[in-house]
């Protein structure tokens, strides 16, 4: 039941972005689910790699990326090591649990929005 509720999550927060992203952004998200060893072996050999955060955006030459975890999911270490790496490499990452911490994320780091999300 934990899965829909982190879907239901990140859909409201896919949503959001679509509105509020500037023009010139791009942005998507990654689908990681499990989906058997047969599944795995095929994603290891086109190059997907474990641990990837859940969203993606681009804009002026930055990249964010955003793990997406419900209020109770945790990190996993596949995912800490990945989000280290991007770190490393210079990249914002950050773990969100829901629109406004994405919200906060992003402007922390110099996104410009269109519009804020009123509920």
């Amino acid at each position: 039941m934990a899965q829909h509720e982190e879907d239901r999550l990140h859909t409201h927060i896919w949503k959001a972005l679509q509105f509020i992203l500037p023009d010139d952004a791009v942005a998507w998200s990654t689908e990681n689910r499990q989906m058997g060893q047969r599944e795995g072996m095929r994603r290891k050999a086109r190059g997907c790699v474990p641990g990837v955060p859940d969203m993606e955006i681009h804009h002026k030459g930055r990249s964010f990326f955003i793990e997406i975890k419900t209020p109770k999911g945790t990190v996993s270490k596949t995912q800490k090591d990945m989000h280290q790496r991007l770190k490393r490499a210079g990249h914002a990452v950050a773990v969100c649990r829901s629109l406004e911490e994405v919200l906060f994320f992003l402007e922390r780091h110099g996104m410009p929005l269109k519009g804020m999300v009123m509920a």
